[in-house]
């Protein structure tokens, strides 16, 4: 699988028809814009990018206001819909909602006013039912001063050590205060009310609207509080009606509102001039001549395709091929950005490694059953991408569980099914072969490392840098070094000898000198020439040595650590087969119903824990021993206008 190999397109047309243009790019779905003009262009060739305050935005927020008040979620969703020409349309389309609904927020909102006013004063007077008194007659008082509140049951018993004359009467009381009154002569009121102030006395301002005594003022309001609820709950119920009956009405213009809106946004990427609009951008080539097609309605509108590379300024961006496989492991190739246009386009390479290496991590027929049947559920009920990717983990889970001979955690309940094919036992016994199982692991590191440095060499070349292809660590040099070591290593095993002078020379030594001198060997290879710096800054050939032989020995420890710790792969197969052996040990310490609750829950806790550990395991794997040596994830994202509008598409 590669790149989507794109076209540069420029369409220029009457402005009186940009509108129309820029509804063809959306509705395309494979436009890629781009800015009609560069930074520090703009005037310079008579072009103005166009600067538009969007007139669609504030009805926008309109309907959805209105949308909140209906309790309907304002969703834009694909439609062909094209009834509303005009932003008048929209606005008299609102105007006729709002005077429908309008009487009933209005009354609503009146209705929450007055309950929560009288709501409040309900819940004081409810503590001064005991005052029976008229609030008319006690502020009348001409002579007395007087203050309605709450005291702290604290505060309450330090009254009696105040010499001052004034008197505090309770009429309730709960767990941290004592509702009441103090009164006491009006000349004496500021003394008074600073010594409460101090006891941290609440006041309690009863409203105007409060009259007659407590108790005749709370069942009052307490009614008018219980008849304005019950007039909400009605006005809820016919808006609701409302919505029920409109809603999908709503939807349908919010979505055709959205669309122009956001349609109206992408002006601010395009030019004018002499009453013509200069739109640009990208299309994948294969959709290039539909693209095309879509305009020959639109009169004056010209569409011109270009190879990508026309204006050096202009990034094409990066759209990943895939196919049915590897398309699930895009969103893990994304993880690290994207490659640049004319990088590589790893995805396959992802989606065999990360799926091979999580059946070993996760080697289990049974469980990996569980998870391929989760998989296959996010994918067919629940539209879930990342069930895709269940789906392949989970089959090659139950590959290697094959394999292994594990079901559930019980090694032997395959044998049958070996006899039964002529195995006569399961191919690998784990606690009997776990140096096979680390040897092994390690070996497919080393394959997978020797394929990443394959895929930086082509790149390096694609690219034209020949100091990434040829003299890099991980290019020709790296490549050719790297397996030389690999292949003394697995002739130590097999007990031969290979470690001739000339092996050593040609495959060692000159590689190591390739990586040491890659800078003046690719400028000479580029320039054909190469000369130290004589800037006293830049340290010399000294400078030069220094630097290099730090770096080599970070190159060669990498190589080293790069490649065991693969061994983690093979760290978790035994890890896997341990940790579903202590579940079969505890589960044979119960008996009866026990037993299948701490199978069913064991092996429920060993595939949420390491089912995730292995998962993040694998994407460190993946970052540090595979993408660190070939992938720069600098490319732009392919992002076509119009997907973000949930739009039916025409190309």
């Amino acid at each position: 699988m590669g790149i989507e190999k794109m076209v540069l397109v420029n369409i220029v047309g009457d402005m009186k028809y940009l509108d129309g243009a820029l509804d063809r790019c959306c509705k395309s779905g494979c436009f890629h814009m781009e800015p009609a003009l560069s930074k520090g262009s703009s005037g310079k060739s008579g072009l103005e990018m166009l600067s538009e305050k969007n007139p669609y935005t504030n009805t926008l927020r309109r309907l959805e206001e209105l949308c909140r008040k209906l309790s309907i979620t304002p969703t834009a969703s694909g439609t062909d819909d094209d009834s509303f020409k005009t932003l008048y349309d929209f606005e008299s389309y609102i105007d006729s909602l709002e005077n429908e609904v309008g009487g009933f927020l209005r009354e609503k909102q009146e209705c929450y006013k007055e309950i929560s006013e009288k709501g409040a004063a309900v819940k004081q007077l409810n503590h001064l039912k005991g005052m029976n008194t008229n609030f008319e007659q006690i502020f009348s008082c001409e002579y007395t001063h007087i203050r309605l509140g709450k005291l702290p049951i604290e505060s309450y018993s330090k009254l009696e050590y105040y010499d001052e004359v004034f008197f505090f009467i309770p009429f309730d009381k709960d767990s941290r205060f004592y509702w009441g009154m103090y009164f006491c002569a009006e000349k004496d009121s500021t003394l008074i009310d600073e010594i409460f102030q101090t006891l941290y006395f609440e006041r309690i301002f009863v409203p105007d609207f409060v009259q007659g005594t407590p108790e005749k003022a709370f069942e009052e309001l307490n009614d008018v509080v219980n008849r304005r609820s019950l007039r909400v709950e009605e006005i809820d119920e016919e808006l609701a009606r409302i919505s029920a009956k409109r809603s999908g009405e709503i939807l349908r213009v919010y979505s055709q509102l959205k669309f122009r809106e956001s349609t109206f946004n992408l002006r601010r990427n395009v030019a004018s001039v002499n009453g013509k609009f200069y739109i640009k951008g990208f299309v994948p080539k294969p959709q290039a001549e539909g693209f095309k097609r879509m305009f020959e309605g639109l009169r004056t509108a010209s569409v011109t395709l270009l190879p990508p590379d026309s204006e050096p300024d202009l990034t094409p961006p990066t759209k990943l091929k895939s196919g049915w496989f590897s398309r699930p492991y895009i969103s893990v190739v994304e993880m690290h950005g994207v490659p640049a246009y004319d990088g590589l386009n790893p995805t396959a390479f992802v989606a065999l490694s990360f799926t091979l290496l999580f059946g070993i991590m996760f080697g289990d027929l049974g469980q990996g059953a569980v998870v391929f049947l989760l998989g296959l559920f996010m994918s067919l009920k629940l539209k879930n991408k990342f069930g895709g990717l269940l789906t392949r983990c989970g089959l090659s889970s139950m590959i290697f569980g094959f394999i292994y001979g594990s079901f559930f955690g019980y090694e032997h309940f395959l044998d049958p099914v070996y006899e039964a094919i002529g195995l006569g036992e399961k191919p690998l016994e784990i606690f009997d072969q776990t140096t096979f199982i680390l040897i092994s692991a390690v070996a497919i590191g080393a394959v997978i490392i020797v394929i990443s440095m394959l895929l930086n060499i082509i790149t390096g070349f694609k690219q034209h840098d020949v100091e990434r292809a040829v003299f890099g660590s991980n290019g020709i040099a790296g490549l050719v070094f790297y397996g030389s070591v690999l292949g003394i290593v697995v002739a130590k095993f097999s007990g031969a000898n290979i470690t001739t002078p000339v092996y050593i020379i040609f495959l060692i030594v000159v590689p190591l000198v390739c990586i040491f001198c890659r800078v003046p060997f690719s400028a000479a290879v580029k320039y054909r020439q190469w000369r130290l710096s004589e800037d006293p800054e830049e340290g010399g050939i000294g400078n030069f040595i220094v630097e290099n032989f730090f770096e080599m020995f970070e190159y060669l420890l990498s190589y080293v650590s790069n490649t065991l710790s693969f061994l983690r792969v093979g760290g978790f197969v035994l890890c896997h087969a341990g940790m579903m052996l202590v579940v079969m040990t505890l589960m044979d310490m119960f008996s009866g119903a026990g037993q299948p609750i701490v199978l069913v829950v064991g092996n429920i806790f060993v595939m949420a824990m390491e089912g995730m550990i292995v998962a993040i395991q694998l994407i460190r794997l993946e970052f540090y021993e595979v993408f660190s040596r070939f992938y720069d994830g600098d490319g732009k994202p392919f992002t076509p206008v119009g997907s973000d509008m949930e739009i039916n598409t025409s190309v």
